[in-house]
């Protein structure tokens, strides 16, 4: 039988403890995650805080697994002597993982210590961005005018303190760090991306906040962050600086990125620019614009230019069988208030093209000119979205359509589209014709339309109650 080797005691360390045992920061945490400093600040200060010969809780499962063998006493790190006044250093000058302790220390004359060991050794350069953030006034004004030497020094590359120092403005003294390291790192051609790149939308609004206030960011970067920022407001601000640099002309084509966003609200301020960058013609293919903000400020600029939108929505809708009609004319020419536009669009509505019909009917309903019959018989579409804008208008005027025809609607044999807004008609009615039409369909193909029979099933009547 093969003998089996012991595994020999395996003891897995925390930062902080490798720091108590001379590693150096690189190779005791993750140095690119601001995150890390954050905690590796805060647990140095929990363990220096109760500092004393019985190890901390969290180890005493590890003492067990190693049978007492390399376990770290915090009772070792450098504490502050009131006799001498001074800090109980191993060495001295201290060592670099000494000097990181000492900087998280829960003392303040500890971590004042040791600020003064901080100059000339770049990896300490993220804890003194943290101690320019200290709560104790005394260490923070320090540790400032420390960090203002060394960033004028360039002892550290300013693009790699900005994750830190972005995620120290949500500590009460932290938005020093990151107006110093902005400030000298100028305008980067990589400050977008390091502004989005935190979690917390509200660090990314204050990084970008403060960017614009040192007009840091260069046209192209406010156009990513326009294009790539996950926050509104953030995407707003940087529209609005933008906008104010377009001159007429546009000569730089600034505008041409914003008009093809995603946002709607990019485009329609893009669309709004045009008239003022001289490039007010333009607006006409904004026209049909499948956002009704875009479609309004398009025929805005237009009218500036002297131009009726109006004429234009006829222009392209006077085709019945017009292929590649886009459905945004059709909602712009409702929108536009043409008097012919009931008459161009009740033809549409038998248009070859789904995507056209949905969009006559829906536009119909805009103008309140659509009738229960015409959305009945639209019902029957073999297009999901013209049964689906059918079924929304039908609902108020579900009670006056016959029972028969809606029961016919949901009847087996019929698309699932049509089923499933069917059902939803029938939710919308009462209970009892539920009851009635969904009675033989608990086991039905359709899972939606089985779950909609049970749930009626079980679902009680209203009580009857008379009038007196």
């Amino acid at each position: 039988m093969r003998n089996v080797i012991p595994l020999s005691p395996t003891l897995y360390l925390s930062p902080q403890d490798r720091l108590l045992l001379g590693k150096p920061l690189a190779a005791a945490m993750d140095t690119t995650d601001p995150q890390a400093w954050v905690d590796l600040d805060r647990r140095i200060r929990s363990k220096t805080a109760r500092q004393s010969g019985v190890p901390p809780l969290e180890s005493l499962p590890r003492e067990r697994r190693t049978g007492g063998r390399g376990t770290v006493d915090w009772s070792s790190a450098p504490r502050w002597d009131e006799e001498a006044k001074d800090v109980t250093w191993s060495q001295f000058p201290p060592r670099e993982a000494e000097t990181a302790i000492a900087l998280c220390h829960c003392r303040w004359q500890v971590r004042e210590a040791a600020l003064a060991f901080t100059p000339g050794q770049p990896p300490l350069l993220p804890l003194l961005l943290i101690r320019c953030a200290d709560r104790h006034v005394r260490v923070r004004e320090r540790a400032r005018r420390i960090m203002r030497a060394a960033l004028q020094a360039s002892e550290a590359e300013p693009s790699d303190l900005m994750p830190l120092a972005l995620h120290l403005t949500l500590f009460p003294h932290g938005g020093w760090a990151l107006d110093r390291v902005l400030a000298a790192a100028g305008p980067l051609p990589g400050l977008p991306g390091l502004l989005c790149a935190s979690h917390a939308p509200e660090v990314r609004v204050r990084g970008a906040r403060a960017a614009l206030e040192e007009e840091l960011l260069t046209p192209a970067g406010l156009t990513e962050l326009i294009l790539t920022a996950p926050d509104r407001v953030v995407r707003h601000r940087c529209t609005d600086k933008l906008l104010a640099q377009v001159t007429a002309g546009d000569p730089e084509r600034l505008l041409d990125p914003l008009l093809g966003a995603s946002s709607a609200v990019t485009r329609s301020s893009a669309v709004m620019a045009l008239h003022r960058a001289e490039r007010g013609p333009e607006a006409e293919s904004r026209l049909v614009d499948q956002s009704a903000r875009v479609r309004s400020a398009a025929r805005l600029v237009l009218r500036l230019e002297g131009r009726d939108p109006g004429e234009l929505y006829h222009e392209m809708c006077a085709g019945r069988a017009a292929s590649g009609l886009p459905p945004g004319a059709l909602f712009g020419l409702a929108e536009s208030g043409a008097p012919d536009a009931t008459a161009l669009l009740r033809p549409l509505t038998a248009h070859p093209e789904g995507r056209v019909r949905a969009a006559a009917l829906a536009a119909l309903r805009m103008l309140d000119a659509v009738s229960p019959g015409e959305l009945m018989a639209a019902m029957d579409d073999p297009h999901p979205p013209v049964v689906r804008t059918a079924f929304k208008a039908l609902v108020p005027y579900v009670l006056l359509v016959p029972e028969e025809w809606l029961a016919s609607l949901v009847a087996p044999g019929r698309p699932q589209h049509v089923r499933r807004c069917a059902l939803r008609l029938l939710c919308a009615h009462s209970l009892a014709l539920r009851k009635r039409v969904l009675a033989a369909m608990e086991d039905d193909e359709d899972p939606e339309v089985a779950h909609e029979a049970q749930r009626a099933r079980y679902e009680p009547l209203p009580p009857f109650s008379s009038g007196g």
